[in-house]
């Protein structure tokens, strides 16, 4: 990761099983930004130093984030910190607990992340600030987007594509060339049998459609 100091954005709970995978790669944190957290407590041991805004009067070339903000459907917070620090010149680190399964020939973007248990195959592509999470399985020639999540446990056949800001909840099933359209959102357990357009909520099994989502 060079010599720039890294830095953990938000703490809640995606943020401390991001922040135990870094530590299990043996990387070593500065401090913890989290508005909601008091300076000088400690997470997992490390210390809180300060909010987003902390970052304001540090030169990015010195630093590089992790995103800690978990997601779900709806909330955008984990977007929207990627994008307001990468504009103001800051990078992401990619985040892979030891205990992943990455395949030969997997491209991870900047910022992904692949949680504890998690298996990716090859010829896969992990979008920027994607998270696969803990168990999570992810087959050949999958095609993940910029901000996609997926739950703990959920499973992607091969050859699935989700464009960006796509949410698969936990245990969910996506066939195999199945593909989700962009702000998509797929409930925990679902069966996903056939296509998803932009902005549609499925549930159950076989999946289908709840109600419509905004972009």
């Amino acid at each position: 990761m060079s010599n720039k100091k890294l830095i953990l954005l938000a703490a809640g709970g995606h943020g401390r099983v991001v922040l135990d995978a870094l530590l299990t790669q043996n990387l070593v944190v500065e401090g913890i930004l989290d508005p909601a957290l008091t300076v000088g407590s400690l997470v997992l041991q490390q210390p809180v130093i300060g909010a987003d805004d902390w970052l304001l009067e540090r030169d990015s070339k010195d630093f590089v984030l992790a995103n800690g903000a978990g997601a779900v459907p709806g909330n955008l917070l984990r977007r929207r910190l990627f994008e307001r620090w990468k504009a103001a010149g800051f990078s992401f680190t990619t985040v892979h607990h030891p205990s992943a399964v990455i395949a030969r020939g997997v491209s991870l973007m900047e910022g992904s992340q692949l949680m504890a248990g998690a298996i990716v195959q090859t010829g896969t592509v992990i979008g920027e600030n994607a998270v696969v999470n803990t168990g999570a399985r992810v087959d050949h020639d999958c095609q993940l987007g910029a901000h996609a999540f997926i739950g703990p446990g959920a499973i992607l056949c091969g050859g699935v594509t989700l464009a960006a800001n796509v949410f698969v909840g936990a245990g969910a099933v996506l066939l195999p060339g199945i593909t989700i359209g962009e702000g998509a959102v797929v409930g925990a357990g679902a069966i996903v049998t056939q296509n998803v357009v932009a902005g549609e909520q499925v549930l159950g099994n076989p999946a289908r459609t709840r109600h419509a989502q905004p972009l």
